[in-house]
């Protein structure tokens, strides 16, 4: 990958334990998790991998922690398919800090991490170490109750997070009604992956619904969604440095 481009301004610093210090970082990372199975966390992974290249907001690395490596996959289609966009790196747990930091020094803007369906300690750190973590949810009384599960570990990582309904079905009182429940817990993003047969295309051919009909509704959706993503972060990014210019006028 090139140097990094000249336009990524917006950095942090995240800590780095085999130096005990923190590093100047400028890489963006994004983790999707949810302790269910089958909550379309690999398809809204890939989407918006996909979504924040077609934005010109690239370099954008994706890669996944799920035994199952379907991120992987996804990108191997894709490169059959003639697409290398965005790019895949495979990624263990062992030493994130310095996967975290090479990935960064190399130049990514954005990194997008597929997780396996469960919280676990395995995560904690994971978590800690994102700059904003998705939780896709079907709006379902299951899910919900299984959100319940795994959300306190989540919370205390101190990262903001965000949910998204997907795999919506219109017209279901359930949608809504999910919709208000998770509202009491955190922010809910208010577009919405419905279930579509174009989604379920995706890990066929390699593609997503922003390159098999860009003109489409779900197309529109998943920018949307990108959209919101981003400006998440930077309400994110703005909220730190007004608490650290409050610190600094206390002291």
């Amino acid at each position: 990958m090139a140097c990094r481009p000249a336009r990524h301004a917006g950095a942090n610093y995240r800590f780095h334990e085999s130096k005990n210090s923190y590093i100047l970082s400028f890489m963006k990372t994004i983790v999707i998790a949810n302790q269910k199975g089958g909550s379309g966390k690999s398809t809204l992974a890939v989407h918006l991998a996909a979504a924040a290249e077609h934005a010109g907001d690239g370099p954008i690395i994706i890669t996944d922690t799920d035994p199952q490596g379907t991120a992987g996959d996804w990108f191997n289609q894709r490169k059959r398919s003639g697409i290398d966009m965005p790019l895949y790196a495979p990624f263990t747990l062992s030493d994130l800090a310095t996967r975290l930091a090479a990935l960064d020094h190399a130049g990514a803007a954005y990194l997008f991490i597929d997780t396996a369906p469960s919280v676990g300690a395995v995560n904690a750190e994971l978590f800690a170490a994102a700059d904003l973590i998705l939780i896709p949810l079907n709006p379902t009384p299951a899910d919900l109750r299984a959100l319940v599960k795994g959300l306190p570990m989540i919370k205390q990582s101190s990262t903001p997070f965000s949910f998204i309904l997907t795999r919506v079905r219109a017209n279901l009182r359930n949608n809504d009604g999910a919709a208000m429940a998770l509202d009491a817990l955190g922010l809910v993003f208010p577009t919405r992956m419905h279930e579509r047969v174009i989604y379920a295309e995706t890990f066929a051919h390699g593609k997503t619904a922003l390159e098999i009909d860009p003109k489409g509704i779900a197309s529109q959706e998943v920018a949307a969604l990108w959209n919101s993503v981003k400006e998440r972060i930077r309400e994110n990014e703005n909220s730190v440095k007004q608490e650290k210019q409050k610190a600094r006028n206390r002291a």
